[in-house]
């Protein structure tokens, strides 16, 4: 009587006979504590990838069928057993075979990757107008009317475009179109992560709070109309709140406004809302082992003076140590979600986004427990770009994507509008795709029906298996040695829309923001000392290389605006003098015409009309 295993693999399988009492089965060359495991538990299905291959004289005993499935990097062993008083009919084996064949499909596909998307930094501006003034965010003037109305015929003017234009904030059309582009693209993915920053960057006036909370209610009820099965996780960003930057500790009726008069309250269920309530933080429950822990980063954002000289505003530093610490309890994993990333921002390197004593507490937190950090998400900088975060033995604990907005504005040169869809497992995150909508020529009005694009796919671009922490280490090392790669990254920042060269200084600033995310570490940095590569003498040597060019550049820049202040100042100099000669002659001119003796009065016959010879004759 002879019962069959079936396996599963990339490469091969071979054949064994029976090595328990009672058990006849092919297998893969498993351990003695598999098939301990095996006999122990009487699994009928194992998945497993650690078998060791078959030596060269194994191999040509090979004789049991072989599957791929999906190409799958797993092996797996389907186990039918028997005794002698078990299953004697070979169609009752048949069909507890095909039993466990199910069971494996069904584990299989529960092991397939999930996907969400991020969506970030809408910035819907309300005042938005395609009759707008491109250097007044868009916004419409009587001035400008009459001038984009003197020129629209003119083949180099360019007016606002119904989808944005690079120097202003989102309008409505664009936030819409975005949100469909996303249903298009992927209807049904697991969760959707969405980073803040919903209001314009605009002072005249700033949103207030009526504008602010109209936004969160538009937006939200737009992505559960195209979603309306797909969990919602929302997040504050440092533009949905009046002032500006300005969120305070301890301030419930301050947060509770966000779920009652923004209709948050339809998004969270009754625990998210009790912890949201409290400091606009929260965690929610995906899957049994997954948890979305979303954070109010905008508590230690630099500019927020309210809590600038608190040491843990709200305890959510605490707060979020109890969430991991619990995780790392029960061999689970967290995904962390908030609007400002750690660290510093790659293109305008100034002091880091949080205050620097919660900057290096938050990042150890990260360092201490990232085994069990799934990953990190961040919007807030409008780029494309990612953080690896190291403990000080150089092992990288975790990686942090920071995606890049829907809204073209940027400080300068603006970037294109991007949609970001992550895949993801038990492990990490396997893969995203960015998407991108091109407003290169969009910005004028013409028939062309606007579309989203693939810009890349990360594995593909970057040539990985996949975006673990020691592949996105793999992609980092090639930036460092290879100008093609990091030129390939450099182009991904700004979503495709290059708008200024990088220098020797820009490349070190990237490499510096990407991997040095506490305060001494950046400095040291910038001095030319990689801290995450100190023990690595060749990486260490292109870094080298890098920062000496950098500060080449610098020098060069700084002896550049040496000279020209030098030259302004000569300029201001010289014009000064000649103003102050010119003003002192046409003084001393009007002193010397003062100073003169008046004429004497003149007499009566100076005034006799002169009578010539010939009328005296």
């Amino acid at each position: 009587m002879s019962n069959y295993k079936f396996t599963v693999s990339r490469d091969s399988c071979s054949c064994r006979r029976p090595v328990l009492p009672g058990w006849d089965f092919y297998d893969l060359f498993a351990d003695s504590a598999s098939i301990d495991r095996l006999r122990n538990d009487k699994q009928r299905l194992l998945v497993a990838s650690s078998f060791r291959p078959p030596t060269d004289s194994e191999k040509s005993q090979i004789n049991c069928p072989i599957f791929i499935i999906r190409d799958l990097p797993l092996c797996a062993m389907v186990i039918t057993w028997h005794r002698e008083w078990e299953f004697s009919s070979g169609t009752v084996k048949i069909f507890f075979t095909l039993i466990q064949f199910s069971s494996f499909f069904i584990k299989l596909s529960a092991e397939q990757p999930g996907h969400f998307w991020q969506l970030t930094d809408l910035h819907w501006d309300q005042r938005y107008s395609t009759d707008g003034d491109p250097g007044s965010m868009c916004h419409a003037n009587e001035e400008h009317k009459l001038l984009s109305s003197a020129k629209s015929d003119s083949s180099d003017y360019i007016s606002a475009g119904q989808y944005g234009m690079y120097s202003c904030d989102a309008p409505w059309d664009l936030i819409e179109f975005s949100i469909r582009g996303m249903a298009e693209n992927s209807a049904a993915p697991n969760f959707i992560i969405w980073t803040g920053d919903n209001t314009p960057h605009v002072k005249d006036p700033s949103p207030d709070w009526s504008v602010i909370f109209s936004s969160l209610r538009n937006v939200s009820n737009t992505i559960r109309k195209n979603f309306p099965n797909t969990t919602l996780i929302p997040v504050l960003g440092n533009h949905d709140v009046f002032p500006e930057d300005l969120y305070p500790a301890e301030a419930e009726a301050f947060y509770h406004a966000y779920l009652t008069d923004g209709g948050w309250n339809e998004l969270l269920d009754k625990q998210a809302q009790e912890s949201f309530g409290k400091c606009g933080f929260y965690s929610l429950n995906v899957t049994p082992e997954l948890k979305v822990v979303i954070l109010n980063t905008n508590l230690y954002n630099e500019p927020n003076n309210l809590t600038r000289n608190q040491d843990d505003p709200c305890g959510q530093l605490k707060w979020f140590e109890l969430q991991l610490e619990e995780a790392q309890s029960k061999k689970s994993k967290v995904l962390i979600a908030a609007h400002i990333p750690p660290g510093y921002f790659e293109r305008w390197i100034g002091p880091p986004f949080f205050n620097p004593g919660q900057n290096d507490r938050y990042v150890q937190l990260i360092q201490i427990y990232g085994d069990v950090i799934l990953t990190q998400v961040y919007g807030h900088t409008h780029t494309d770009s990612f953080r690896i975060i190291a403990n000080n033995q150089s092992q990288v604990k975790s990686v942090a994507f920071v995606s890049p907005s829907v809204t073209p504005w940027l400080h300068t040169g603006g970037v294109n509008p991007s949609l970001r869809l992550y895949s993801y497992d038990s492990d990490g995150i396997k893969d995203y795709w960015q998407y991108y909508f091109n407003l290169t020529g969009m910005a004028v009005k013409t028939q062309a029906t606007p579309q989203w694009q693939l810009l890349y796919q990360a594995t593909v671009a970057y040539g990985v298996k996949d975006l673990s922490p020691a592949n996105m280490l793999s992609i980092y090392r090639d930036m460092l040695s290879d100008p093609k790669v990091f030129e390939r990254y450099y182009f991904f920042n700004t979503v495709g829309h290059v708008f200024q060269d990088c220098d020797a200084a820009c490349i070190r600033d990237h490499i510096c923001t990407i991997s040095h995310l506490m305060v001494n570490d950046m400095k040291s940095c910038l001095d030319g000392k990689h801290v995450l590569f100190r023990n690595d003498p060749t990486m260490t040597d292109h870094f080298l290389k890098i920062a000496q060019r950098a500060k080449v550049a610098e020098n060069g820049s700084l002896i550049l605006t040496l000279f020209l202040s030098a030259l302004a100042l000569i300029c201001i100099v010289i014009a000064t003098s000649i103003f102050v000669l010119r003003r002192r002659r046409v003084y001393n001119s009007r002193v010397r015409a003062s100073q003169e003796p008046l004429s004497p009065r003149p007499r009566q016959s100076d005034y006799s009309p002169i009578i010539s010879q010939d009328e005296n004759a």
